[in-house]
């Protein structure tokens, strides 16, 4: 591994390459298990969003998160897989899709939810009460929260893992602004792998409005999981990641020249 701060990078650099995108209160660090397991056929790349990991002190507004994906696609040798989980798919989408070239395809995982009329509300909500809190209550909040979602395994991971908690109020307030990104993920014309856990409730609600809008869709559902599906089931899901890459790589991996198969 190679990790410069923000970045951490497996494999050889002339391998095809992967750029992972972790969600809200995680980091470059969860990928670890799921890059090692890949980087025998690709180079896998994971970054750190802003005010998460080593990017704790950089606000979370857009352009510092345009500024973080075009540093992560320097490092990479030629146009990703890029694999958004949760927030890494909510910002993927807007940037991808206005800049085609710069992906080979999506992969995106609990993050198929449209912020659009009252669905703003619960994030925006969720956001000012947490923000409320004293700082030990938050903390204590937050960590009873992480072990329910991920377990105590993760948590502990994740835990160790710099965050900082204005991104909470960042986020809601891109969802109050409206992200009916199933509309803008229209414009995104490369192999879309669209992959949710089945009991992902909230954030499988418009994952039909995006396979039906998305040119080139598709879905794998992960069945008995939930939204930490990418996380405790971290096996199953990297061999989704790896199934795809074999797909959408596969002139690579033979020979040819790069390009959308």
């Amino acid at each position: 591994m190679n990790d410069v701060s923000t970045t951490a990078a497996y494999g050889e650099r002339g391998r095809p390459p992967i750029l992972f995108l972790h969600g809200l209160r995680l980091g470059k660090a969860i990928w670890e298990r799921h890059a090692a397991a890949l980087a025998d056929r690709y180079y896998v790349v994971a970054i750190d969003l802003p005010g998460h990991g080593g990017r704790v002190n950089e606000p979370f507004d857009r352009a510092h998160v345009d500024t973080a994906l075009e540093a992560a696609l320097e490092v990479c040798a030629a146009a990703p897989l890029v694999v958004g989980y949760s927030l890494g798919g909510f910002v993927a989408v807007p940037y991808f899709s206005q800049h085609l070239e710069a992906s080979r395809a999506l992969l995106l995982a609990g993050a198929t939810y449209d912020f659009d009329g009252w669905k703003r509300l619960p994030f925006r909500l969720m956001a000012q009460a947490m923000g409320a809190l004293p700082g030990p209550l938050y903390q204590s909040i937050a960590s009873l929260s992480l072990r329910g979602v991920v377990g105590d395994e993760w948590a502990r991971e994740i835990e160790r893992i710099p965050f900082d908690p204005r991104v909470l109020d960042s986020t809601s307030e891109m969802a109050v602004r409206g992200m009916r990104q199933s509309d803008t993920i229209a414009a995104y014309d490369r192999p879309l792998l669209v992959v949710n856990g089945e009991y992902d409730l909230i954030f499988r609600s418009d994952e039909s409005r995006y396979l039906r809008n998305a040119p080139n869709a598709r879905r794998e559902i992960i069945a008995g999981s939930d939204h930490a599906a990418p996380l405790r089931e971290s096996a199953r899901f990297t061999a989704i990641v790896r199934a795809f890459a074999d797909e959408i790589f596969r002139p690579c991996n033979h020979g040819a020249p790069p390009g959308v198969s």
